[in-house]
């Protein structure tokens, strides 16, 4: 299917059986699963996403083109969503299939016990679980990369893990194709075998990619589903006869104005917006009359993500992508990979607060110049791993390579770190004069991130690299975090004194301890209460197929 997904406004209906907003995993793996279902009368359903549709081979992939794309007041239709707190910053994508358009792919399934912790309902255990992670991996089409081993960097990675004792290197299962090339005939899509570009995180125009617009999504729209994009949600109101009413706004990259309209979802609405949109829906809701549980707003998560350089190492790691563009400058001997390909989890018979897990990360092709000067101006403020005359000389030459823009430089021989532990989920969340505000008061100074920081240094000093703590963190003691998966806002709880949801996604109404709102759903990154210490989306995808499953049964009766 290589037209596009998205259905035209002007056919929009006055009113569905079922309406989803958001297309990132929750909302795209229960609309398939809605579509495809039994019911005695098969219910009208759509999609309301709020960023627009983006066809694989379009994806921004220069430096200037990443700025012309960021999503801000002035441009509400931006791929890319950077959104800065006091305490912690976001990043997020926006388009048709959520975040999975710039995400890295990581399908990793958390330690047991990460469920067992107290905020998480009774019902919601590992082993419930196991077969939702197996249909979202069986639809995502997830698979370890055939030849990661080869990788430079992952090799450099295995540099620290050959030190440890408990702990190795693993190969990742990831969200991307290795084998197909040519046209799915379960989805009609058009696919190609992964190039090791390194451009997952600014989106992939290789086809390589299994976002949700590649799988889930089509599956919907082949079952019937109308998807609408350029569409934000702003609050939902009941109505006397027992559906909804939704409110949104509509943007145009035509019209600076967005056009203003309700449209009514007759049996069940699904709020699958992400953290941040579903709870900012659920709390302009509030204040609009629909009655929640006090906790909504509460348990934000950052997920321990923490970030940290190994800067001009003697190990060659190859980072520096090229999307796109293998001949420009000729790259054929060069394989930068996926963005992530390999982890290392530690500590995992130690208790949950110190297990953290260590990935490698490629830069896209866009983010390539920028880092150049950027990373060698933060070196200045970095900590050498291994002083001397001879080693000052080679990295000197190298830092003059990378300002030659020669392959072989400083950059091409340095480690960026994705790191993931447990924060304490304290943050909550808020509007201020009708805008989302996070406050999560000293989240920077809790133990973990001191822990990952010293962590981070020993993987420097393996490769005898420069080592720069992360920036925002580190620069005049601001201790501040960014965050690539923000968690919880709307939590799972087994009442509505714990949680703003139940463990089939179903909204507590605040009366009873356990009364909901039927109907109304909620499943997203925004139910999970806790940090969950490795990338969420599989999780996240795997709560959403037993929550579909739940939203079938329940429309069912």
């Amino acid at each position: 299917m290589n037209q596009p997904l998205s259905n035209n406004w002007n056919s929009r209906s006055d009113s569905y059986d079922i309406i989803i907003i958001g297309s990132g995993y929750g909302g795209a793996i229960t609309a398939r699963r809605l579509a495809e279902a039994e019911f005695t009368t098969k219910p009208s359903i759509c999609i309301l996403e709020r960023g627009m549709e983006w066809i694989p081979g379009l994806f921004p992939d220069e430096s200037e083109d990443l700025t012309n794309h960021l999503k801000n007041p002035l441009n509400p239709l931006g791929l890319y969503e950077y959104r800065r707190y006091k305490d912690i910053s976001i990043i997020q994508g926006s388009g048709l299939g959520g975040t999975s358009l710039i995400n890295a792919n990581v399908a990793i399934i958390p330690e047991p016990n990460v469920l067992d912790q107290d905020p998480w309902p009774s019902t919601i255990t590992s082993k419930m679980l196991a077969p939702y992670y197996d249909d979202a991996a069986k639809g995502l089409d997830v698979t370890q990369h055939p030849k990661g081993m080869d990788l430079l960097k992952v090799q450099a990675l295995n540099k620290r893990a050959a030190q440890l004792s408990g702990s190795r290197l693993e190969l990742l299962k990831l969200a991307v194709n290795f084998t197909v090339d040519g046209i799915d005939p379960e989805t009609g899509v058009e696919r190609h075998p992964c190039t090791d570009c390194g451009d997952c995180v600014t989106g992939c125009n290789i086809r390589a990619k299994n976002t949700l617009y590649m799988n889930y999504l089509p599956l919907a729209k082949k079952s019937g589903v109308e998807i609408f994009t350029q569409v934000k949600v702003k609050c939902i109101e009941p109505d006397l006869s027992g559906g909804f009413s939704i409110h949104y706004e509509r943007f145009s990259p035509r019209h600076n104005l967005p056009e203003s309209g309700t449209i009514r979802a007759n049996r069940a609405v699904v709020v699958s917006a992400g953290s941040l949109g579903s709870t900012e829906i659920m709390l302009q809701s509030r204040d609009k009359g629909l009655k929640l549980s006090d906790a909504v707003g509460t348990r934000f998560s950052g997920n321990g993500d923490f970030f940290g350089i190994a800067y001009n190492s003697d190990q060659r790691t190859d980072i520096m992508g090229f999307g796109n563009h293998p001949n420009d400058p000729p790259r054929s001997d060069v394989k930068a990979g996926p963005t992530i390909v390999g982890v290392i989890r530690y500590d995992r018979g130690k208790p949950l607060k110190e297990q953290i897990v260590v990935e490698d990360l490629t830069l896209p092709r866009a983010g390539v110049n920028p880092s150049r000067l950027l990373i060698k101006d933060l070196s200045i403020k970095g900590k050498d791993t291994d002083p001397g005359i001879g080693d000052k000389v080679r990295e000197l030459g190298r830092v003059a390579r990378d300002i030659g823009f020669n392959l072989d430089g400083a950059l091409n021989h340095s480690m960026i770190y994705l790191v993931m532990g447990h924060d304490d989920a304290g943050g909550t969340m808020n509007l201020k004069n009708r805008k989302l505000q996070i406050e999560w008061p000293g989240v920077g100074n809790q133990g973990i991130f001191e822990q990952i920081n010293n962590e981070l240094f020993l993987h420097a000093k393996a490769l005898g690299a420069t080592f720069i703590e992360s920036p925002l963190w580190d620069y005049f003691d601001a201790r501040h975090l960014v965050t690539a998966h923000p968690l919880g806002g709307c939590p799972m709880g087994e009442t509505r004194h714990t949680g703003v949801v139940d463990d089939c996604g179903r909204v507590f109404n605040g009366n009873g301890d356990k009364d909901v709102h039927h109907g109304l759903f909620v499943t997203d990154g925004s139910i999970i209460p806790t940090a969950i210490g490795v990338n969420p989306f599989l999780t996240i995808s795997a709560l959403s197929e037993h929550i579909a499953k739940c939203i079938i049964e329940e429309l069912n009766k």
